[in-house]
């Protein structure tokens, strides 16, 4: 219902019920223009009090029945005012026709705070031409109360009409102003109501969507961590399992769902390893922090496991009680790769023990710092502490001071040299020795090992065999050193039976020859006219080593001794030499040696490479729980991923170690080789890779003659190289793709492996073969591959070639004898 009203014979009610302004008369109050009040909040406070669909409208038309009622007129309406028409609320009686804003008596109620009354429409002079004056109904009489929300804004009015002139009481009109506020506060209740019923469904809509994430998120961590091949589990705060991973039931050999409800005494029998068990899991409930068991112990049937494990509280968001959540690592493998490098420093330390040899390690400042058996007797102490602390020099003979300070420190650059000089021992005893001296490690700090040998009683022998040729001759033509007489300007006089074995050539073909002209190498030669000339100039003894790299047997290392033979004039008439083989020496020196850095490289690197997924895995773990904890379970997929993408890679380095350890422990195998074969399975076991669908591979191969080899070791060799093929591949590229070309010849056989993928800098190509090194940071590897591919290689006798250009792709050429 459209209402108007006019100024013209207004009635005031009392201030009780607000006032009009000072000086404004009933007959001329103006309009007020728009810009005086904010009609665009007075809209936008309008919209929640309008009811829809009738919604409520019964409560309202009691409110005008009322009304009509306490002031004995014919009609009473409740009317919101829109931007451009009257809106009919409510009524009592049917409403009236529509009409313009502009025309309404309601238009002139919400100017002010006031009741507003029109006594007689036909006198007013903005509504004597109304449609509803002029027209049905006839209206003569308006008195409307603005309806006034909270913040002041006028939204309409509760009016009341009548066709017959007349005036309200002021009981009336207080009433009336009484039941304008009873519809706002009915409009407050219905809005507010409505609210909560928006708010309602708001609420069951966001607990619906969590509810369905929720499931699927725990569908798909259920999923994701049975993948998982290291043991997962949840328990309650008894230790009873909420949840369990396939692994975790492999662990005790049953089906994951066997496990929930039992707690561990149902599977661990060991009294001792359930007590460390139940005591972890006490002491993450009794402290709520995480726990970790670096080396657990379960024993399940025959089979001892040593595991890594982190136990972390977990407060349930459902029901607040505390959860045990853990993660498991079975290091028993890698426990085993650790008491074989025991075992091997326990043999090396036997070795030592039991050497015939002096064995000492001493610091780059001279100390002494061990001694073996050998070398405490050597020295004349009964007990390594007489030694421990004192300097070799106080051991070395004044003869020798100059020299052995400058060695000290120096083992780096000997290159494990012998040098021969004299010892003092502690009772006074000065002993010939022959010394070796070598870069080592001790105790995590630089030093040096020197191999000492007692070789006073050989210069005994020596010198007394200058007092008897016959029994020199005798002892000669027996020893297994090479020992020749040779004049000063350099003819052999004489040599022993020795040389024939190494050289073939009878005795006498070497009969006043010189080195030069009996065939020996042109740096030999030179070494035997500088101890020549040495021994003449200073008529003493001198020695020097020799290497030769042609021989591949016995003296490619030798150690030379010249003793001067004198006349009766105590001139030097010929030199007497001993050339003794120290080849076998040598080469165990130099395994020792490798061995020990090799040791050391790889349990440092192995250790790094190792423990870093660990760390990853741990402080992804920690993030899990501050997030569930927090109620935000947005990031947990993606820590799980990366949880996943740490073990794989912990899984991969830990194979890698395995091979590289089965192939430095197996023997070869000869076998007929099947490339076929090897081919298949090498697809087969890579197809899993991300890149591999992606992937056109191209075979060729070619065994029309047969090869034997090692197939176990060509597999590895092809399997870590075309897995670097797929994993590096150039995915931008429109055809990825891998080729592998095979040939067999009667001496061996070729493979070539060539891919079109990122390719390799130029700048890494020479130490892609290195341990743990990586050339790339785009894919996450170990660094172990083409490693363990050197080494097999070097167990086969085979040969690799590497070509590569950046972006454009990579190949690796094989060469392996037939065995």
């Amino acid at each position: 219902m459209y209402c108007t009203c006019s100024l013209n014979n207004d009635n005031l009610i009392d201030p009780l019920l607000t006032t009009l302004p000072n000086g404004m008369s009933n007959d001329s109050t103006p309009m007020p223009h728009p810009s005086e009040y904010d009609e665009a909040a007075r809209l936008n406070a309008l919209q929640k009090y309008l009811i829809e669909n009738n919604e409520g409208q019964e409560k309202f038309k009691d409110l005008t029945y009322i009304a009509a009622s306490v002031c004995n007129t014919e009609h009473a309406f409740i009317t919101l005012l829109n931007k451009d028409n009257l809106v009919f609320l409510s009524s009592f009686k049917p409403p009236l026709a529509e009409i313009t804003r502009d025309l309404s008596f309601c238009e002139i109620t919400i100017q002010s705070d006031t009741v507003h009354e029109v006594q007689d429409a036909r006198v007013h002079e903005r509504f004597s031409n109304n449609p509803y004056v002029i027209g049905e109904p006839y209206l003569r009489y308006y008195c409307g109360a603005p309806l006034i929300d909270e913040n002041g804004y006028k939204l309409g009015a509760l009016c009341v009409l009548d066709t017959n002139p007349r005036t309200l009481t002021e009981n009336q009109k207080k009433s009336l102003v009484l039941l304008a506020k009873q519809v706002m506060n009915d409009f407050r209740i219905n809005s507010r109501e409505k609210e909560l019923e928006q708010k309602h469904a708001e609420l069951e809509e966001i607990i619906r969507q969590r509810t369905a994430s929720l499931i699927d998120t725990n569908h798909w961590l259920s999923r994701i961590i049975d993948l998982v091949p290291h043991p997962i589990f949840l328990k309650d705060h008894n230790g009873k399992y909420l949840l369990a991973n396939i692994a975790q039931g492999e662990l005790f050999g049953k089906k994951p769902e066997e496990l929930l409800g039992k707690t561990d005494i149902d599977f661990v029998y060991n009294s001792d390893e359930y007590v460390v068990i139940k005591q972890s899991d006490d002491k993450v409930v009794s402290t709520r922090k995480t726990v970790v068991l670096p080396e657990q112990i379960v024993t399940l049937g025959d089979i001892k496991y040593y595991l890594y494990t982190s136990k972390v509280p977990l407060i349930s968001p459902v029901d607040g009680e505390l959860r045990i959540l853990g993660v498991s690592i079975n290091l028993t493998e890698v426990r085993a790769l650790q008491l074989e490098y025991d075992q091997s420093m326990e043999a090396y330390q036997k070795l030592v023990e039991i050497s015939p040899d002096a064995i000492y390690i001493q610091s780059m400042e001279g100390e002494i710092l061990f001694a073996n058996p050998s070398g405490i007797k050597l020295l004349g102490a009964t007990d390594l502490n007489e030694l421990v602390g004192l300097s070799v020099m106080n051991f070395i003979h004044p003869d020798y001071l100059n020299v052995v300070e400058n060695r000290i420190g120096d083992a780096e650059n000997l290159s494990g040299n012998i040098s021969e000089q004299k010892a003092v021992t502690l009772k006074g005893e000065i002993l010939d020795i022959e010394v070796v001296s070598v870069a080592f490690s001790y105790n995590g700090k630089a030093a040096e090992q020197v191999i000492v040998r007692n070789v006073t009683d050989k210069i005994k022998a020596r010198h007394a065999l200058y007092q008897s040729r016959e029994e020199f001759r005798t002892l000669t033509d027996n020893s297994t050193d090479i020992i020749t007489r040779i004049t000063t300007d350099l003819h052999f006089i004489y040599i022993n039976k020795a040389i024939t074995k190494l050289t073939g050539k009878p005795l006498d073909f070497y009969s006043g020859k010189s080195p030069k002209e009996a065939g020996f190498d042109e740096d030999l030669c030179k070494g035997i006219e500088y101890m020549v000339q040495k021994t003449v100039a200073t008529h003493k003894l001198s020695s020097l080593y020799f290497e030769n790299p042609k021989l591949k047997g016995a003296f490619r290392y030798a150690h030379a001794i010249c003793v001067p033979e004198f006349d009766e004039h105590n001139a030097v008439t010929s030199v007497l030499c001993t050339v003794q083989d120290v080849t076998e020496l040598k080469e165990n020196e130099q395994m020792l040696i490798q061995t020990s850095k090799d040791l050391d490289r790889f349990v440092y690197s192995a250790s790094h490479e190792l423990r870093a997924p660990l760390k990853s895995i741990l402080g992804l773990t920690h993030l899990v729980l501050h997030d569930v904890q927090t109620d935000n379970y947005q990031d947990i997929p993606e820590y799980i991923s990366r949880i996943e993408r740490s073990v794989h890679r912990l899984d991969e380095t830990v194979k890698d170690i395995i091979e590289y350890s089965r192939n430095n422990r197996l023997e070869v195998k000869r076998e007929l080789i099947s490339f076929e074969k090897i081919v298949t399975d090498v697809k087969e076991n890579l197809s899993s890779l991300a890149n591999y669908s992606r992937i056109a591979f191209s075979i060729k191969i070619d065994t029309g003659l047969p090869f034997y080899s090692d197939s176990r070791r060509i597999k590895i060799i092809m399997n870590n190289i075309v897995s670097n093929s797929i994993k590096y591949a150039d995915l931008t590229k429109s055809n990825p793709q891998v080729e592998l070309i095979i040939q067999t010849v009667e001496t061996g056989c070729s493979i070539v492996i060539r891919d079109n993928g990122i390719g390799i800098d130029a700048a890494y190509i020479d130490h892609i073969y290195d341990m743990f090194y990586r050339a790339t940071s785009s894919n996450e590897g170990d660094g172990l591959g083409l490693y363990i591919v050197k080494e097999t290689l070097t167990k086969l006798e085979g040969a690799i070639y590497t070509a590569s250009i950046l972006k454009e792709g990579t190949e690796f050429k094989i060469q392996l004898p037939n065995l």
